[in-house]
Formats: C-alpha cells, sequence, structure tokens
C-alpha cells in the first residue's frame, strides 16, 4: 500500500476522531478519570490513528530495488540496463546495480523479499539480516545471511558469492551454459550443478524453468505473480 493512501486514510481518521471527541470529557476526580460521553469511540480512533502512522514511519524506511506485479516490463535485459536501472517506480521495475551496491556497501543493510504464489494466491517472506552488493569491478557480486521467514527454506542464498549475469554478459560458474540464455532475465545465477534455486527475474508469463518463480522444499518449483525485494538500514 502507498504511502500516499496511508496519508489519506490518517487525515480522514484525524477528522473522525476530531468529530467523535467534540462529544467526551473526561475529568479526574477521587484518583480516578471520570469520562462523559463517547470517549470510546475517539480513543480508538487515536489508536488506529497511531498505528497508521507507525506503519507510514516504517514504511519510509524501506527502499524497494526490485517489483513485478503486472508483468508488462521486459526482463530479459543486458549488462547496462541492470546496472542503470529500468521500468517505472510505481509499477515493475529495477532500481539499479550500481546504486544498489552504493547503498549496501557498508555492511548495514537488511533484505526482505515479498512473494504471492500464481496458482495458491500465498504470501511468501523471506529475510536476511545482512545483505550486500559488490562493485563493477565484482560483476556486483551477492553476499547475505541471516535467514528468517516463511519459504520453508532459503532458496535465495544458495546464489551467494555469484557474480550477476545478464544476456549480453555471462558471469555464472560454468563454462558451456548461459543461465540467463536458458532462464530469462538477469540474476546471480550459478549453483552447484544448476543455474541456481530462484529466478525473481525471470519470464513473467512462463511456467517453464525460464519463467519467474521460486524453488520448493519438496523439489518442485513455486510460479509467482507478485514479487518485491527491498532494503533498509539495521537499527
Amino acid at each position: 500500500m502507498s504511502l500516499k493512501y496511508w496519508i489519506l486514510i490518517m487525515f480522514v481518521i484525524a477528522v473522525c476522531s476530531r468529530s467523535s471527541a467534540q462529544f467526551c470529557s473526561r475529568s479526574y476526580v477521587d484518583g480516578k478519570w471520570i469520562s462523559e460521553g463517547d470517549c470510546g469511540g475517539a480513543e480508538m480512533m487515536s489508536e488506529i490513528m497511531r498505528d497508521l502512522q507507525r506503519r507510514s514511519e516504517e514504511e519510509k524506511k524501506w527502499i524497494i530495488f526490485q517489483r513485478r506485479i503486472k508483468g508488462n516490463v521486459d526482463f530479459y535485459r543486458g549488462w547496462n540496463d541492470y546496472e542503470k536501472g529500468f521500468g517505472n517506480r510505481d509499477g515493475d521495475f529495477w532500481l539499479g546495480l550500481e546504486e544498489l551496491h552504493e547503498m549496501t556497501n557498508d555492511g548495514n543493510m537488511e533484505l526482505e523479499i515479498n512473494m504471492i504464489t500464481k496458482d495458491t494466491g500465498i504470501h511468501w517472506v523471506a529475510k536476511y539480516s545482512n545483505f550486500q552488493i559488490g562493485p563493477s569491478s565484482e560483476k556486483y557480486i551477492l553476499n547475505g545471511s541471516g535467514y528468517s521467514g516463511n519459504t520453508s527454506y532459503d532458496f535465495f542464498m544458495p546464489h551467494k558469492n555469484r557474480k550477476f549475469s545478464t544476456k549480453d554478459a555471462d558471469n555464472d560458474i560454468f563454462e558451456n551454459l548461459n543461465c540467463v540464455s536458458d532462464w530469462g532475465g538477469g540474476w546471480w545465477h550459478g549453483y552447484g550443478h544448476s543455474c541456481g534455486d530462484s529466478d525473481l527475474n525471470g519470464n513473467f508469463e512462463s511456467s517453464d524453468i525460464n519463467g519467474f518463480w521460486w524453488w520448493k522444499p519438496s523439489r518442485g518449483i513455486y510460479y509467482l505473480s507478485y514479487s518485491e525485494m527491498k532494503i533498509r538500514r539495521r537499527s
């Protein structure tokens, strides 16, 4: 939910709360509070408003660097696009590897990945207490640790210590294989004897290995209809 939407809700609640408060008075008599009128509604409105404000403040701290929700932006792109960023900040987009490196370079950032499965609509969350992207000279190598979430298993960090690859920059670990060509979308490909266990920049519409997916613990694939990757500074 966007920050503008939360602000609008807060404004409406504030107006309602003020209106309810007109019928409420409280006095401290003989060691206890005495309420007259409908104080319950006013207090409830105030509590809701405080909660919404807290959530809005939390959302301000997050920086979204990848989102896929509509499938109207092509993620099968070259190195320059992935380095500089592309798409629409209000829809599907990629922030850019160089900016991502600059923001995470001090090693004090955490990562959260939100996903929704295409077939069941289940919301999956993977969190990492440490997240860092290396410089361009290292091909924006991926580093991170401290997994938690409800995905049953960490299928993102098997890509740890892998360089970023695009359709015109094959930086995976395989000599006779281009993972981006086979799987689609720029990513930190290369793990064990396969290209990896996730592909959040793959083909949005595909229901194949070159699609948009996250691996199942039971050795299958969760095809996705939504993903959002975001970072924030650890408190």
